[in-house]
């Protein structure tokens, strides 16, 4: 499938640009005997970047990586899923030690080189020595086929994988650029909760590459919230290995602008397809603030809106109710003036310039019935905007939160 420009979409998820390699295995921390181990190794080592969740309380496996990556160069990651290695004291970077350790043996590789990502339940040792016996079988199950495994091994509440894969020219030579996510819920801007790997085979500057994903995040899963809560252990990190054989990217280039439009891209699909894939939700919520005085409150009065519970339910119960818009965008905390402020859902106006109009109910009831729906702000009191994805709240979402240990 063709996309803007030379870009075109491809399959084979993170193990499409050459020279990586994905496996997957069950070592026995699910109870359900699903996948929960999963591998992503480069044949070479890679210039690396990562971003990691902003709460103070994270995983050993977050304190390990963000360490190893301050350094850019990484070889691999071993994902576990069903279990956060968090909060249970010095055990956990223990263990991430220990098991990075013995993979990077089973490898070959230099262990600074073997970053951990995890994702399950808080507060739960983690079963180091069931990780650590199936290291073999996960090394032996490594495969440039194995791309939508490795997909499916890092879910937890997921309900699909998500992965993408799309191929860019840059001077002649074709370059690859993937990455696979999971993240359903406990998802809250600034590093959205989520486990998300990225490969590329492009030969990239190490600057360039932190400054291309750096702004790829913040455009992408930072602009996406599903419930308002920040994980412990949310992890974004990229690859790049060289082996496309193009001349290296350096920053700021014609090439470096190519490169980056695939790692928005390719993050932007990623971010979209977590909120689609919401706990319990029905429905895709675009929020678009416009005409702030600067972007702060552009973003605070988007974000506000996404993360209201009212809004939420309002839009899973198909009512175009316009007053709850408003009343979160005043709790924003944003430099507004309410006189000015005019809202949309989709094209059509529902209250101008602080005061309700007389739109057609039937119309709006037809909006509400979509899957997708568009809410427009005009703060009408300057030049910045911002935009939010979310997702409605259902009593689904409160079912799957209420037994998630059980």
């Amino acid at each position: 499938m063709a996309l803007k420009g030379v870009m075109k979409l491809i399959n084979g998820g993170v193990t499409a640009p050459k020279g990586f390699l994905a496996g997957s295995m069950s070592c026995g921390i699910k109870k359900s005997g699903k996948s929960d181990l999963a591998l992503l190794f480069s044949s070479t080592p890679c210039v690396a970047a990562g971003t990691f969740t902003t709460n103070k309380v994270r995983s050993g496996s977050v304190v390990l990586s963000r360490e190893r990556l301050k350094k850019g160069f990484a070889q691999a990651v071993i994902v576990n899923s069903g279990n956060a290695n968090c909060c249970v004291g010095k055990k956990e970077i223990k263990d991430a030690k220990e098991i990075t350790k013995a993979l990077s043996a089973e490898l070959d590789i230099k262990k600074d080189l073997m970053l951990i990502a995890s994702t399950g339940i808080i507060g739960r040792p983690l079963p180091a020595q069931k990780i650590k016996n199936g290291l073999k079988a996960l090394v032996n199950n490594l495969s440039n086929s194995n791309g939508t495994s490795f997909a499916k091994a890092i879910m937890t509440t997921d309900t699909v994988h998500k992965e993408i894969a799309v191929e860019i020219n840059i001077k002649g030579k074709v370059v690859r650029v993937a990455g696979a996510v999971k993240g359903a819920g406990m998802i809250c801007p600034n590093m959205a909760t989520m486990l998300a790997f990225f490969t590329t085979d492009a030969a990239i500057e190490t600057k360039a590459l932190k400054q291309a994903f750096k702004e790829s995040v913040h455009d992408s899963f930072n602009k996406i919230t599903i419930d308002g809560d920040m994980s412990t252990n949310d992890s974004a990190i990229i690859f790049a290995n060289g082996q496309a054989g193009n001349s290296i990217i350096k920053n700021n280039t014609k090439d470096y602008f190519v490169f980056f439009e695939a790692v928005k891209f390719v993050t932007r699909e990623l971010s979209r397809k977590i909120v689609l894939d919401g706990e319990g939700a029905t429905r895709f919520i675009e929020i678009i603030v416009k005409g702030a005085k600067a972007e702060d409150d552009a973003g605070l009065v988007a974000k506000r809106i996404a993360n209201s519970n009212l809004v939420k339910t309002m839009i899973a119960g198909g009512d175009p109710n316009w007053g709850r818009i408003a009343a979160a965008s005043g709790s924003s905390e944003a430099d507004i003036n309410p006189e000015r402020m005019d809202i949309y859902f989709g094209k059509v106006l529902v209250m101008k310039n602080g005061a309700g109009v007389n739109a057609s109910r039937g119309l709006l009831l037809d909006i509400f019935r979509k899957k997708e729906i568009k809410i427009i702000v005009d703060l009408k009191s300057g030049k910045h905007a911002d935009r939010i994805w979310t997702c409605d709240f259902t009593e689904e979402y409160v079912k799957i939160n209420a037994e998630y240990e059980t």
